[in-house]
């Protein structure tokens, strides 16, 4: 039998521009992050979406998260100019913790909040292969928090990026966004690419609270030697940085009221990161992979001060017998984190470093030779928090004729609570003595007194673990592709807020109240606290599905039409309330064309309606419009649209959430300059 266990960097080698229309109608596109080695997307027992580099061009995003707004089925929700929220399966927020985000398979995850500061992931738009987004849970490859889905940001190789590459735009709230990457062999063992990135942006017109602050000064420097030594070794190195300054608005405890106050800051972070893999072909079926990473940040404003290292090794062997085709690997992470205490936040398990490994194994059996495959496989893996966790899995793919496949999948994964949740505290807004006590003094200065409360990590919280049962069907046509797939999980000991007033310590106040000694109530007022602590009690259950239809009529055109269905429910027991997110319906409806004029003009349409009740936000409809013009082999231009027909509009307006403060997204246009040569 034939290799077909391709190394992830030669899938990076991969263009779309190879692939014929027929091709790609079929799905025959080869994605990794599936099943960690290569596959055909049609063939892959999982609800996957590829974004392809065409699309990502043709649509004049500057971003990541503005990439992400094409995938249908991911919740992407804009705060303001610098700060997103993004989840698949799930509400999304600032502090959404359940997606992996990964650039070629290392993880960007920080144990801090279990999620990553989208606004510094800066990747070049131009150098991405592709972006596989998977709706669902991929924790047995990955590793955990990957409850709700995995994103993988694949590059390409340096190989298909030689040459000088620049480019330059501007517009109503991005003062200048200019890239500039050359490229070149290295003699004929390799390639490599340096590139940079300067951006600076304005702020948003029209705050929620206060004047909008979200200015953007970004400047970016990074490069990637692949290498290949002969038909047996190959592998590549890459690294970047990122320095950021970005405005931002914050509301937060900082004084003796006890209340949250809003305020204006400025949010200073680096962002560094190194990563090396090494692939070895040892015989016609089998390989393995080495890969070696760092990655640092440093964050920096007024009331916190931040640092996060890690240090990962994966190890990963692929390789078929018969029918059998087994994948099994190890990795081992290391992290150290610091935090300054400050007023906001404060750190009482002085936990300032993590220790994470463990390995998988999976099993694809070939039960009816190209008609019948069953998937079987699990994580073994152990964390500081809550010691071993456990993530077995098994698919079955179905092929009753070359152009359909019926998939299903029951699976479980595991989020490990993050150290907001284990090890810090923070001060939030102070209750009110009328809201605790179950009576009225009459006394305005008491009644409307703030106390002092905190909210709690407990080092009892335990890791959420959820049960997945998945469902899809894709059905491939001459013109046109239809993909389904449905889901339904059940989540145990997920973290939610227990309230407990503790009014016993009130009793002291009262009676100095009663005996008429006010001043005496009141001081002995400051020294009663309220403790919110977070525990891992409640029960979630979260169920719908996506349908994307694909129709490619023509060479000159191409479609796509979505629509997600989610719903939230949460089982709490008395006294809490959840910490992200509430009992919502999320509905939403995508539609894009790709359309090529002529032989040098292209036209690129989105449009998103966005149905939820749980963002506190209007339902609102927006168009993203691209214009792109090759004016020249090596020039040309573009004009992009953004937030079209939605008008000045919120898309997140979740007021429960510590320290967050949108602004009003506005509509915006960008002009754009590219040469290649």
């Amino acid at each position: 039998m034939p290799l077909v266990i391709l190394s992830p960097m030669t899938y990076a080698a991969g263009s779309l521009d190879d692939l014929d229309l027929e091709s790609l109608m079929a799905m025959d596109i080869q994605v990794t992050s599936a099943m960690k080695r290569s596959q055909s997307a049609f063939d892959t027992a999982t609800s996957i979406y590829v974004l392809s580099k065409e699309r990502i061009t043709h649509s004049g995003a500057t971003s990541i998260p503005e990439a992400l707004k094409m995938v249908p089925g991911l919740v992407v929700r804009q705060l303001d100019n610098n700060q997103w929220a993004i989840s698949a399966r799930g509400v999304a927020s600032r502090f959404s913790s359940k997606m992996l985000v990964m650039i070629d398979g290392q993880s960007l995850y920080t144990p801090q909040f279990s999620a990553v500061y989208w606004e510094t992931l800066n990747v070049p738009l131009y150098d991405i292969e592709r972006i596989e987004v998977i709706r669902g849970q991929g924790g047995q490859l990955w590793s955990s928090n990957a409850n709700n889905g995995v994103i993988n940001i694949i590059t390409k190789n340096s190989l298909d990026t030689r040459g000088l590459y620049a480019d330059a735009a501007s517009g109503s709230q991005v003062n200048i966004d200019a890239n500039i990457r050359y490229g070149n062999d290295i003699s004929d063992i390799g390639s490599y690419r340096v590139y940079g990135h300067v951006k600076d942006g304005d702020a948003s017109e029209k705050g929620l609270v206060l004047e909008p602050n979200d200015v953007t000064q970004q400047y970016s420097f990074g490069g990637r030697m692949d290498f290949s030594t002969s038909d047996h070794w190959s592998g590549f190195v890459q690294g970047d940085i990122t320095e950021s300054k970005l405005g931002q608005n914050y509301r937060g405890v900082i004084d003796d009221t006890n209340r949250n106050i809003t305020f204006t800051d400025k949010l200073e972070r680096t962002d560094s990161r190194v990563m090396a893999r090494l692939e070895n072909r040892m015989s016609d079926s089998a390989n393995q992979m080495l890969q070696v990473s760092w990655l640092n940040q440093s964050g920096s404003q007024t009331y916190l001060q931040e640092e996060f290292e890690s240090f990962d090794v994966d190890y990963q062997m692929n390789f078929i017998y018969q029918a059998l085709q087994l994948d099994w690997g190890l990795n081992y992470r290391y992290s150290t984190i610091s935090f300054e205490d400050s007023l906001f936040l404060h750190s009482d398990k002085e936990f300032d470093n993590l220790q994470q490994y463990g390995g998988f194994i999976q099993a694809q059996f070939a039960l009816i030779p190209e008609e019948l495959d069953l998937v079987l496989g699990t994580r073994a893996e152990h964390n500081d928090l809550t010691d071993w966790e456990y993530q077995p899995l098994a698919r079955l793919l179905w092929k009753p004729q070359d152009n359909q496949v019926l998939w299903s999948a029951v699976s479980q994964s595991v989020r490990i609570p993050s150290l907001i949740e284990f090890n810090d505290n923070y001060a939030i807004n102070g209750q009110k003595v009328s809201e605790v006590l179950p009576f009225s003094t009459g006394i305005e200065a008491i009644d409307e007194y703030h106390i002092k409360t905190y909210l709690n990590g407990n080092d009892d919280v335990e890791a959420e673990t959820s049960l997945s049962y998945e469902l899809g069907y894709r059905l491939s046509q001459q013109s046109w592709n239809l993909d389904v797939s449905l889901y339904h999980t059940e989540t145990e000991d997920v973290a939610v807020i227990d309230i407990n007033p503790n009014v016993e310590q009130f009793y002291p106040a009262l009676a100095l109240f009663q005996s008429g000694q006010l001043q005496q109530a009141l001081q002995a007022l400051t020294q009663t606290t309220i403790q919110f602590d977070i525990v891992s009690t409640a029960d979630l259950t979260t169920q719908g599905g996506d349908i994307v239809l694909s129709w490619v009529p023509a060479d000159m055109f191409n479609a796509e039409l979505g629509y997600s269905y989610n719903t939230f429910e949460y089982d709490l027991p008395e006294n809490t309330f959840p910490a992200i997110g509430r009992d919502s319906t999320t509905r939403q409806i995508f539609a894009k064309a790709d359309v090529h004029l002529f032989d040098s003009h292209n036209i690129f349409a989105t449009v998103r309606v966005e149905n939820s009740d749980a963002y506190l936000t209007e339902n609102y409809t927006l168009l993203d419009l691209t214009w792109n013009w090759a004016v020249s082999q090596h020039w040309g231009v573009s004009v992009t649209g953004k937030n079209l027909f939605a008008g000045s509009h919120l898309e997140y307006a979740n007021r429960q959430e510590t320290y967050t403060i949108p602004n009003y997204i506005d509509e915006s246009v960008l002009f754009k300059v590219t040469a290649n040569f």
